[in-house]
């Protein structure tokens, strides 16, 4: 059985066509109480130079002022759309059923305070367009602190080739924890209407399983350039320092499509190489928690290491 048909994730429908022009793009933006943030986000992807498209900002039940913004966003460019979901349900909620209104031919993710710089959606569309056999595509970017800074060491343009099999990018995501596909990437909407949508049982980090989902069935894009700039966490924000809940659910997709990738002795051979990975990364972790004296996340980490972890990594949340 395959990653496609074991997902138990959201079904996407295959577009009704009802005669109305569709965008190239469609871009949704999962928003929540980032206002400010929000209006400068949006802005950019409004300058774009890739104009065909619409943005459609998917809220969480925001608190603050952003259905407002999204409203006066709307009255001055008619490509936005503004959708709340009747209850709050997190990311995977909002992305999902902006996905399911869009009506672009590409879906594309961006967050609502990243910095997007004006070819971003351009680049990445032109690779959709010159190669049909690939499913997803990906930029070149760089980390900045919550202020915009860039950080020098969170510099991501790595060379790849513009077209990879995807099989092989398959085995290169599951060769190490870290992804190396940033969540705020394009997909072709056919193919989401073979895979499916993002699957909550990943929480926040469903973008990983479902770039694995996609490797499944075809090629993976990439564009060599700098092309926009990951915004980090604000102080005190929940997912600052070592969130072990997240770990938790990468550790879910790696095992998760582990054995779609391998079978036979290939797969216990790899099996064996990743949890002995995933043991080294928790313990790392977890030490590192001790030598920054973040003692919230010894805490936690403490607790998860004695429920979940593998080796070295359960014996240190038992005795430290």
């Amino acid at each position: 059985m395959n990653a496609v048909n074991q997902s138990t994730a959201p079904q996407l429908k295959p577009f009704q066509d009802d005669g109305r022009p569709r965008p190239k793009v469609s871009i949704i933006m999962p928003a929540y109480n980032r206002a400010d943030f929000m209006r400068n986000s949006a802005t950019m992807i409004l300058q774009q130079t890739l104009t065909d498209l619409e943005l459609i900002i998917s809220d969480d039940h925001s608190t603050d002022h952003t259905p407002q913004v999204a409203a006066e966003l709307a009255r001055l460019d008619p490509r936005v759309r503004y959708h709340r979901p009747s209850v709050k349900g997190g990311i995977n909620t909002v992305v999902n059923e902006g996905i399911s209104l869009s009506r672009g031919h590409y879906i594309q993710l961006c967050h609502d305070h990243d910095i997007y710089l004006p070819t971003l959606t351009e680049k990445l569309a032109e690779v959709m367009n010159r190669n049909p056999s690939v499913v997803f595509v990906h930029p070149g970017r760089q980390g900045c602190d919550h202020l915009g800074n860039p950080l020098p060491q969170a510099y991501f343009v790595c060379g790849y080739p513009e077209v990879s099999p995807g099989l092989v990018w398959r085995r290169k995501m599951l060769s190490r924890l870290a992804s190396p596909v940033t969540g705020l990437s394009m997909i072709r909407r056919t193919a989401l209407e073979q895979v499916g949508l993002f699957d909550p049982e990943f929480g926040a980090c469903s973008d990983i399983d479902m770039w694995l989902r996609l490797c499944a069935i075809g090629d993976v894009g990439y564009v060599n350039e700098l092309l926009l700039f990951v915004r980090g966490r604000e102080p005190g924000h929940a997912y600052g320092g070592v969130n072990w809940q997240i770990l938790h659910q990468v550790i879910k997709a790696h095992r998760k499509h582990l054995p779609l990738h391998y079978q036979g002795l290939a797969y216990l051979y790899w099996k064996m190489r990743r949890e002995i990975g995933i043991d080294t990364s928790l313990l790392i972790d977890f030490l590192n928690s001790f030598r920054h004296r973040r003692w919230n996340d010894v805490k936690s980490g403490r607790n998860y290491l004695r429920e979940n972890g593998v080796f070295l990594s359960k014996i240190a949340g038992r005795i430290l």
